[in-house]
């Protein structure tokens, strides 16, 4: 049974700002995890998140992590049903015990010790979280978060069933835009008014939204809250991933190689690398920031880090000028 989700509806002037697409491939393998689920074919589902994931550098929406336990653990295959249910109470903070301990789909992983861990995690959650989160504004980036998510998944649904040419996805497109800028004046306003604000104020995927809006949009907005990432990554209220992804992309957009070789981009069906200054040491200014090793990170986008074949790449990017 898919969960429904309850949205908060904000009244925002309509600003169009023109946001650089995520993968696609992110959203076409949930898609297809979720009609697996649906034909009960739950292996295949899993496998399809599995998948999803890969193809976002291991990054994952949580409530697609969640939906991929649900999956593993009606295949019967309880491991990686935990694997995805401890990087949901421990990455994202999850606090909704009643539902977690209710879930249908859960009950065959009720016998396993590890279930107990699950639990437990999540009352530390609440416990650590009672009198300090920003309930307001948790709820009010939380619909953020899930308005970005689902409308990526409709984009996605209606493109398979009508293509990119139909009526039907030009009208979807605009609602998309009309209410990306109305996300997006909702993040800004909150930045105006508290400034960035940490997982102690707003828990993770409040703080995780403030760093999808601004990672998404243009480079003049990017380039006005570059200060406040800045002061944000100083006093640790914003993930060291995120911070070097906004500040890449700053980089680039300005026509200067990125510091910490964090965004790739595609051309035609494969990924390559964007420019990095002084790329000898790219790897130390990650370990600075504790992220993994570029051959690591690469990993996850099924490529493997060679700095010669780099350097060859860089004359097609120069060639080609993709858009960052």
């Amino acid at each position: 049974m898919e969960k429904f989700y309850f949205f908060i509806f904000v009244f925002c002037s309509s600003i169009h700002f023109s946001f650089a697409q995520p993968s696609s491939k992110y959203f076409e393998n949930i898609n297809s995890a979720k009609n697996s689920f649906a034909k009960k074919e739950y292996k295949k589902s899993g496998q399809f998140y599995s998948t999803a994931f890969k193809s976002n550098g291991g990054k994952a929406y949580m409530e697609d992590r969640y939906n991929a336990a649900r999956s593993w653990a009606l295949a019967g295959i309880k491991d990686s049903a935990f694997v995805q249910l401890f990087k949901v109470v421990k990455l994202y903070d999850y606090l909704d015990y009643p539902q977690i301990s209710k879930e249908p789909e859960f009950t065959a992983l009720y016998n396993d010790k590890r279930w107990l861990e699950i639990e437990e995690r999540v009352k530390l959650n609440i416990s650590k979280s009672d009198g300090n989160l920003n309930k307001a504004l948790v709820l009010l980036l939380d619909s953020v978060y899930r308005d970005y998510h689902n409308n990526k998944m409709k984009e996605v649904s209606i493109k398979n069933e009508f293509g990119e040419g139909s009526e039907e996805f030009k009208r979807l497109k605009q609602t998309i835009q009309e209410r990306d800028s109305c996300n997006l004046k909702i993040v800004t306003d909150v930045l105006d008014t508290y400034g960035w604000l940490g997982r102690g104020t707003v828990g993770f995927i409040g703080n995780y939204t403030l760093a999808l809006i601004i990672q998404q949009t243009g480079l003049g907005v990017q380039e006005k809250y570059l200060p406040v990432v800045m002061s944000a990554f100083q006093s640790k209220d914003i993930e060291s991933y995120d911070y070097a992804m906004i500040y890449d992309r700053v980089s680039l957009r300005r026509g200067q190689p990125q510091l910490y070789g964090s965004v790739i981009v595609s051309i035609g069906n494969k990924n390559y690398v964007a420019p990095i200054i002084d790329v000898d040491n790219v790897d130390k200014r990650r370990a600075l920031l504790e992220l993994s090793s570029m051959n690591a990170y690469l990993k996850n986008f099924g490529m493997k880090w060679d700095v010669n074949k780099y350097k060859k790449d860089l004359l097609l990017l120069e060639k080609e000028k993709p858009k960052y």
